[in-house]
């Protein structure tokens, strides 16, 4: 029943790998952009927490309440990059075809994790390097 439902809406195999690695692919490209976007949507949930709740409701919250606006706040983010994904996937896909689609993301999902491999290593070690 799933694999008709999906099938109907065009939603293969192919299709879900396609649009996965362009997701990766542009999350690993532009990284400092969804680290801004995590820390922006968790103070924006901390503040609606804060403006919903009294301050006796507060003070009897769990300890890490916080942390669980920082965990909705980081599924949140990826959100922008599945659906940029989704889309230059189709437009990838209707132009050039499906495995040149497919192809394309894994080599920029691939060369994207190695730059920012690169770039954390050079930052840890100019963090060793200062007295």
């Amino acid at each position: 029943m799933i694999d008709f439902f999906l099938d109907r809406l065009g939603l293969t195999p192919a299709v879900c790998a396609g649009f996965s690695l362009w997701a990766l692919a542009l999350y690993l490209v532009f990284i400092r952009f969804n680290q801004r976007l995590v820390d922006l949507l968790c103070s924006w949930l901390n503040d609606a927490d804060r403006s919903l709740f009294s301050e006796q409701t507060l003070n009897r919250r769990p300890k890490g309440w916080e942390e669980r606006n920082q965990l909705f706040a980081s599924i949140l983010s990826v959100l922008p990059s599945l659906g940029l994904g989704l889309g230059l996937f189709l437009v990838l896909n209707t132009t050039l075809g499906s495995s040149w689609a497919i192809a394309s993301g894994l080599l920029i999902a691939i060369g994207a994790g190695v730059y920012q491999l690169g770039r954390q290593d050079a930052e840890n070690s100019r963090r060793d390097r200062r007295p």
